[in-house]
């Protein structure tokens, strides 16, 4: 025989993770603004914060996305999403890969960090300056001139 609460919602009997991210979408920066999912954010931005913290942000733009606004979500959940070990004792700790994406990100203005476990992140992002520019390879450059010139 199957019990009353066997046949409540599954949702209903797991519990909280410990630790959650609460997300919250904030504006473009600045006028042109690329969406996270667009090329030129892959493209130009890999370089500069690598390809977790890439596939970081879009996952969290996702998860906006999914809810219509802000969202909290599991980060072990977010870390194996990406493909990121996560620690199930302490996934948001000082040596976790998952923070380290976050760091990367907060230092190039994509997320901004709001409160104790809250993240703005921006939901577009601005093309890069012409100082950063330089600093990249020049099929990137190329990349760069060709999509501005494109949007």
């Amino acid at each position: 025989m199957v019990s009353q609460s066997e046949l409540a919602d599954p949702s209903e009997n797991e519990s909280e993770p410990s630790e959650v991210l609460r997300l919250r979408a904030l504006p473009a920066a600045s006028q042109p603004a690329f969406p996270l999912e667009h090329d030129y954010f892959e493209i130009v931005y890999t370089p500069l914060v690598g390809p977790t913290a890439v596939l970081l942000a879009r996952a969290m733009a996702r998860h906006l996305d999914a809810a219509g606004g802000p969202t909290t979500v599991c980060p072990i959940e977010l870390a194996q999403e990406i493909g990121l070990r996560a620690s199930s004792a302490k996934p948001l700790g000082k040596k976790s890969h998952l923070v380290h994406a976050i760091d990367r990100l907060a230092h190039d203005h994509i997320v901004s960090r709001l409160e104790d476990r809250i993240l703005g992140v921006r939901v577009a992002i601005p093309p890069v300056s012409a100082q950063t520019l330089a600093k990249l390879p020049v099929t990137v450059r190329d990349a760069h001139r060709r999509l501005v010139s494109v949007d």
